[in-house]
């Protein structure tokens, strides 16, 4: 399987085509496959603009369905069920889908766990421009929808707090309408709807949205976004994703299973797999629930407070935004152990002083993912994990080499580890290239 990424597209195509289920049509995958853009890093998503069900939602931090797709690929044994613990935007599982492939996936954030089913599903494309079209001729804000839910923030609409706010009053309500009203559909239409406006959200919005969360856009306070830009937006959200669903049509759903919750407990509910592909979330402090705040609180996933709060504890102990209860450490590793012995002594120059902590509970947390797919997966099946380094005043996080170390214990042998690309480091250390994204692949013995 050595640097089995780097495979030129066409030869990716061939393969998938080779291994694609005998019952689809080869040039489904093919087809698909060839919207992708060669040139992007195959561990981000940026090749997947323009390819089916993937354009549906820019979501940057996946991995590519073509480094799925090399991967099923290289394995040297035939895949019946894929896992992916951390679903994302559902490149494993649609790339699965389109190759007929089963697969497993499991993703803690609401909105995103959508994202997965509504790609999975299929629907008639024109019913769902019908449904959609008749939704707007009847809809109408009314003075609840204008109205903040509890716990959220309070810039989110109009006035906001000193004049700075996300929405407009009256975009926030249409977006409040159009959830409210989309409720009243049949399931599989109202989570694709709900989907699509999540899609726009930010595009109609006086923010943009990066890994440390919101920031607003040059000279928004003259470029206001209106109810028409939201509803056009939109227009063009259905008409692609309609698009999507004619031309893939003929493929069914398939043995595809979305598990919702944490990965660290979903888990134990998985009962075998032939191979987990998978990108934990890195310990670079991003807190992803933050990331996508727009869409959990404006499509109604949270309701409170509280709802976030539980959330938040629900993901990897990645980030410090949540001050996280102490556990007992689990995990052996000699090179983790020098890298928290630095970052304490370099406590004083951190920009958070817990950041030791938090990188001790998330190896433990990986350890415990690594625990239960030795269970799910047979000895001579593979994890194939796609991983990133992080940096901490001047401290180096070798993240994979501690991985190695930590799941040895466990039962899994590295068999490859190469650099897929080169990362950019934090402003605070001066942006260039000095932290690696890396492929490994265990093999469970």
């Amino acid at each position: 399987m050595t640097e089995f990424w780097r495979t030129p597209l066409a030869e990716t195509v061939r393969n998938s085509q080779r291994l694609a289920h005998h019952s689809l049509p080869s040039s489904n995958v093919g087809n698909w496959l060839e919207s992708y853009a060669e040139t992007a890093p195959t561990s981000s998503n940026q090749g997947a603009a323009n390819i089916a069900f993937q354009r549906w939602f820019h979501f940057k931090e996946a991995f590519s369905p073509k480094f799925v797709a090399d991967t099923l690929g290289a394995l040297p044994y035939k895949v019946n069920r894929c896992l992916d613990p951390f679903g994302g935007s559902g490149t494993t599982a649609v790339t699965c889908r389109m190759l007929g492939i089963a697969s497993t996936v499991i993703e803690v954030n609401p909105f995103l766990a959508d994202l997965i089913e509504a790609k999975l599903t299929p629907l008639p494309a024109a019913h769902f421009c019908a449904t959609y079209d008749n939704l707007l001729s009847q809809l109408e804000a009314s003075p609840n929808d204008a109205l903040p839910i509890e716990g959220m923030p309070p810039t989110m609409a109009e006035p906001g707090v000193n004049g700075r706010f996300i929405f407009a009053a009256d975009v926030y309500a249409m977006v409040r309408a159009i959830v409210r009203v989309s409720a009243a559909l049949p399931p599989n239409e109202a989570r694709l709807l709900k989907v699509l406006l999540g899609a726009v959200l930010v595009p109609n919005s006086n923010v943009t949205i990066n890994g440390k969360g919101r920031r607003y856009r040059r000279s928004w306070e003259t470029r206001r976004r209106s109810v028409s830009d939201l509803i056009a937006s939109l227009d063009v959200a259905v008409d692609m994703a309609a698009t999507d669903l004619a031309l893939h049509s003929g493929l069914r759903r398939g043995r595809h299973i979305v598990q919702r919750g944490d990965a660290r407990s979903a888990l134990a509910r998985v009962k075998q797999a032939d191979v987990a592909i998978f990108s934990p979330p890195y310990p670079n402090s991003f807190d992803y629930t933050d990331v996508y705040n727009l869409e959990l609180w404006m499509l109604g996933y949270l309701k409170s407070s509280q709802d976030n709060r539980v959330l938040r504890h629900q993901t990897l102990r990645s980030h410090v935004q949540m001050k996280w209860q102490s556990t007992q450490r689990i995990t052996a590793s000699d090179v983790l152990e020098a890298t928290l012995d630095a970052l304490r002594r370099a406590r004083t120059d951190l920009w958070n002083p817990h950041i030791p902590e938090m990188i001790g509970f998330y190896f433990d947390d990986l350890v415990k993912i690594f625990a239960q797919l030795r269970r799910i997966l047979a000895p001579g099946r593979h994890a194939v994990v796609a991983i990133g380094d992080s940096q901490y005043a001047g401290v180096h996080v070798d993240v994979a080499s501690i991985l190695v170390e930590s799941v040895r214990q466990l039962g899994f042998r590295l068999t490859e580890r190469s650099a897929i690309r080169s990362m950019r480091n934090s402003s605070q250390h001066g942006g260039g290239f000095e932290l690696s994204e890396h492929c490994l692949v265990f093999e469970r013995v």
